[in-house]
């Protein structure tokens, strides 16, 4: 039985396996008036960093962590905002969140290590060094954000 479960999550996996697509081609101000827009890109920035981390992990420890570290940052605000978008409880936000955000990484991981063995560097000919700057940009705001309302309070 417990087979038979793993077999079918790795179909199903398969199956949902998500586009990886550019998250830079929009600005602060569309993803703030748009919360399935927002989504999109957190989750997308979530996965990103994940894939980072787990692809240099062993070779680059210390430069792992902080990909590590941004992922963990924003995790909790696409939760968040899935909670709001689909008017859900906390609980299956997080449970949907986080098998979005597992897929994701796995579709980031096999497009970064693709590119890498094509073009001898993970980034090269790719957007993924835009991007990791633009979720960079997105956890900026939000800091910046969070840092406001606390001094406004």
């Amino acid at each position: 039985m417990k087979r038979l479960i793993i077999i079918l999550l790795f179909i199903t996996t398969a199956l949902h396996a998500e586009k990886i697509e550019r998250l830079g081609f929009y600005n602060i101000q569309e993803i703030l008036g748009d919360d399935k827009l927002t989504y999109k890109i957190l989750k997308g920035c979530v996965s990103m960093n994940s894939a980072v981390t787990e692809i240099i992990k062993e070779e680059h420890p210390d430069l792992a962590k902080e990909f590590f570290e941004t992922a963990n940052y924003l995790y909790p605000f696409g939760i968040l905002v899935l909670k709001k978008i689909k008017n859900i409880n906390h609980q299956e936000a997080e449970k949907e969140y986080f098998f979005g955000v597992s897929n994701l990484t796995d579709d980031y991981v096999s497009f970064i290590r693709e590119n890498g063995a094509a073009n001898k560097s993970f980034f090269k000919g790719t957007f993924l060094g835009d991007d990791l700057n633009f979720c960079n940009e997105i956890r900026g705001a939000i800091e910046v954000s969070i840092s406001h309302s606390k001094k406004i309070e």
